[in-house]
């Protein structure tokens, strides 16, 4: 197969509409001339800048309790080169059907667009919707996978596979495994749940990011050491991202 590229990017999609109540007001304003425009405008602006804020706050604290009950995929997938396995994966079909349910259960949603770039190569982009209207996306990029004896419809069916799997597994932070010899039940694995008000104490930490390292720092410092402990095991990727982002707000 043709070398892969992978890139992640936070896309926000459009944001929840405005409240009837709030749209109203913006209406009769925005009929009244003796209203500034420009100051309307400003309000305006104002107004979706809050929304979208508290919508990614709302996705963040969403998969913060989700995160808990995603589980290990079992590898049940094979590379061979002959008869002999070089390396197995979790498989797409295994990967949809273990989730899907636990984001509806969370309010979200993963969906998959596809597009065609230059030298024949497909990109598959992979995005992660919460009710709330914040989503954030992950895409994988490669040429068909001719691997095999695959024919020409076979070989893209297999890149978009791959695709639509390890976007997924990106944008959840899902972990694989292979399969077990001792003779432990096929159901995967499962996180053990987050900590009571863990997913209120994450959305808190996830808004100090925003004000910078040290504020992060000192309310990392201050924190129950279960939700620390709970963090450092199963949640420590999305720790580092946010992490990252305060170190980078402190510069």
């Amino acid at each position: 197969m043709k070398a892969i590229e992978e890139s992640t990017e936070i896309a926000r999609q459009p944001q929840p509409a405005l409240s009837g109540d709030v749209a109203l007001m913006f209406e009769r304003l925005a009929k009244d001339q003796s209203v500034d425009v420009a100051k309307l405008e400003k309000l305006i602006a104002m107004q979706e800048r809050i929304l979208a804020y508290q919508a990614k706050a709302d996705f963040d604290a969403a998969f913060s309790d989700m995160q808990g009950e995603l589980p290990e995929i079992n590898e049940r997938g094979q590379i061979k080169v002959g008869e002999e396995v070089r390396s197995t994966y979790a498989t797409n079909e295994d990967i949809q059907k273990a989730v899907k349910p636990i984001l509806q259960k969370h309010g979200f949603s993963i969906r998959f667009r596809n597009e065609w770039l230059d030298g024949n190569r497909l990109k598959i982009v992979g995005i992660l919707s919460h009710r709330s209207g914040h989503s954030e996306r992950d895409e994988f990029v490669a040429g068909a996978d001719t691997s095999g004896s695959k024919n020409a419809i076979q070989a893209l069916g297999s890149t978009r596979a791959y695709g639509q799997r390890y976007t997924t597994i990106a944008l959840l932070n899902i972990a694989t495994r292979g399969e077990d010899d001792d003779g432990e039940s096929s159901e995967a694995y499962k996180v053990p749940a987050a900590p009571d008000g863990y997913g209120e104490w994450w959305g808190d930490m996830t808004a100090c990011a925003d004000e910078g390292w040290p504020k992060l720092s000192q309310a990392w410092g201050k924190s129950k050491d279960d939700f620390r402990k709970y963090t450092s095991r199963f949640n420590k990727t999305n720790w580092e991202a946010i992490k990252l982002k305060a170190q980078r707000v402190s510069k």
